[in-house]
């Protein structure tokens, strides 16, 4: 007998226990169609580099209880490498969105959240300029 996802992500086997997209225990009964129809259309949230990142990205935001789909990009089955050094896309009902990128954002926050302010390394080495009229200049005159 299967067992379904109260968030609506499906029917699985009766073995499996909680649902692979939003990790609620799954129950017995298919859960009601809500009156306006369908949760939504999944529409794109971000496209991650590889398939690591794509995961972790995709578990913090299912941690706030977002439902996330993780789709594979690349050339597909054929290709040399790996598919999970391919870029991965993320997404989410279109109803969850906006929470979703509230958490995205989050995930690359400058500012940190917790302790005092630590100093910034610039990504770029910082170069003193050379100065105008130095004193091969002024010495001369």
């Amino acid at each position: 007998m299967p067992r379904y996802c109260p968030a609506g992500d499906g029917s699985f086997d009766d073995w499996v226990e909680v649902c692979p997209e939003c990790g609620r225990a799954l129950v017995a009964t298919p859960p009601r169609a809500e009156a306006g129809g369908a949760d939504g259309p999944l529409v794109w949230l971000a496209t991650a580099p590889n398939e690591p990142e794509a995961q972790m990205w995709a578990e913090t935001i299912r941690a706030d209880g977002v439902p996330v789909f993780v789709k594979a990009g690349g050339p597909g089955v054929g290709a040399w490498a790996s598919a999970s050094s391919f870029e991965h896309e993320l997404f989410v009902r279109e109803r969850d969105l906006f929470k979703a990128r509230r958490i995205i954002r989050s995930l690359f926050s400058t500012t940190p959240t917790l302790g005092r302010a630590l100093p910034r390394r610039a990504s770029v080495p910082q170069v003193r300029p050379a100065r105008k009229g130095g004193a091969a200049q002024t010495s001369g005159a």
